[in-house]
């Protein structure tokens, strides 16, 4: 396994990108689902649609979500191609999901958009839950919106943050749905996942070299989430309401 790491040109890209989702998932798009959850708590107008299509994808078959997301950025027919046209930023143009530079990050955008709606389903649900009294006394004492949400909100519902960071974490080694059906790990290995790495090897008949790639990474996995898991519980601390 070792020796095959060294010199196997895939392996090493599976576990980079694998390891690039923990900061995708947790400081991108945790804190977009927090605000998008912190706004929606506010009701703004036309609040009970916008919940509807944060939380549509999430109930949509993987398989229709990535070819609409495909088809948004094809390189024939896509929109994005076209309205970069139509601005004139043709030189902009490519092939997004066979470009090894833009592969990988477009599974990367196609994950926080079709993740947020759960995130923030989760998350406007535990701020739901707050007691009242605590935000009305701290609209009366005349803190901004942001304050609100940064010293009363978020540590009020952090045992709800920390789930969700800790799932997002765990997804670093399981994802593989998301890039085989849009890019099949390509170009030349650029978009594999560890997840998607192991099913080919399955799939390719070497059932031992999948079991031992499967068990080597699964043991860092549970390393990385424990400490995770202890940083986590160590910066918040438990709220009962």
């Amino acid at each position: 396994f070792f020796d095959d790491y060294k010199t196997n040109p895939v392996l090493p890209k599976a576990l980079f990108n694998s390891l690039m989702f923990i900061p995708v998932t947790n400081f991108i798009l945790l804190p977009l689902s927090i605000l998008c959850a912190y706004v929606l708590f506010k009701k703004v107008p036309m609040h009970k649609v916008f919940r509807t299509v944060f939380f549509a994808p999430s109930i949509i078959s993987i398989v229709i979500l990535t070819m609409v997301f495909s088809f948004m950025f094809d390189s024939t027919f896509g929109v994005f191609n076209s309205f970069l046209k139509l601005i004139g930023l043709e030189s902009l143009q490519r092939v997004w999901f066979g470009d090894p530079a833009t592969a990988m990050p477009m599974v990367f955008l196609y994950c926080v958009w079709a993740g947020i709606g759960y995130n923030v389903l989760l998350l406007n649900g535990a701020i739901s839950r707050i007691p009242t009294e605590i935000i009305e006394y701290g609209q009366l004492e005349g803190i901004g919106m942001m304050n609100e949400m940064c010293r009363v909100v978020i540590p009020m519902i952090w045992p709800t943050i920390s789930t969700v960071f800790i799932m997002g974490s765990t997804s670093a080694f399981t994802i593989f749905l998301q890039p085989k059906l849009l890019t099949g790990g390509g170009p030349n290995g650029a978009s594999y996942t560890i997840a998607l790495y192991i099913i080919d090897q399955v799939n390719a008949g070497n059932l031992e070299y999948a079991a031992a790639v499967g068990i080597f990474f699964a043991v860092i996995g549970v390393l990385i989430i424990m400490a995770f898991k202890a940083i986590l519980d160590r910066v918040g601390q438990t709220v009962e309401y």
